[in-house]
């Protein structure tokens, strides 16, 4: 399968991406809004590079237990399961962009407008056309998550700017409670992962390149 006129999925290769970007600064996860952290927090951390037109994101995520389920596409898998999730924004545009993945590789994909309307069901923001594709791998004492996303559809018709905001958020379940831990790599004063004034910016001309 071609997403957008970038890469077949089958050539996302784990370990290649993090070889790539091993070198690279990392993103960490935390929960900023909930000194001190919840006993149950696992760390985690997030590499991001460009290849071409598109973002190439890293996630290597610390789980002593990861749910195995698998969902339907866009199912809201997050509200059962461990899910990571990545957010983006162009810069001047005036929607952004949430995906999910699970362990299982299910994918949920959703747009909303900056000004959010709060309150509309996710289902009125899911995205039906396959805008990303990822791998993933459980292996101890966790996951990892590969993802290359082209950024070509996130901002048409206009062209791709070099600025973009960018977050990734994560529910982490624990067999035995009915609650997640959730976390992220922003530096959020409340638990909302959509304040995107907090979201970290970057350029992409200053991104490494990933090739593969």
């Amino acid at each position: 399968m071609r997403i957008g006129s970038e890469l077949p999925d089958s050539d996302l290769d784990l370990d290649v991406v993090y070889d790539r970007l091993s070198n690279e600064v990392s993103l960490q996860f935390g929960q900023p809004w909930l000194p001190p952290a919840d006993r149950d927090f696992a760390p985690g951390a997030v590499k991001i590079g460009r290849r071409g037109e598109s973002l190439v994101v890293f996630a290597d995520l610390v789980d002593e237990s990861v749910g195995k389920e698998s969902f339907a596409f866009n199912f809201p898998a997050f509200t059962q399961s461990d899910a990571f999730e990545i957010f983006l924004h162009a810069t001047g545009s005036n929607v952004y962009y949430e995906f999910h993945v699970t362990p299982s590789k299910s994918v949920m994909q959703m747009k909303f407008p900056v000004a959010r309307a709060a309150g509309l069901p996710l289902t009125e923001h899911l995205v039906t056309g396959l805008l990303f594709c990822s791998r993933t791998r459980i292996q101890s004492p966790g996951w990892q998550v590969a993802a290359i996303i082209p950024l070509s559809p996130l901002c048409e018709p206009a062209p791709i700017p070099q600025k973009w905001a960018c977050s990734f958020g994560r529910y982490d379940y624990t067999q035995g409670k009915r609650e997640p831990v959730i976390s992220s790599t922003s530096l959020h004063t409340v638990c909302n992962f959509h304040r995107l004034a907090e979201w970290t910016s970057v350029n992409l001309r200053e991104l490494p390149v990933v090739e593969f």
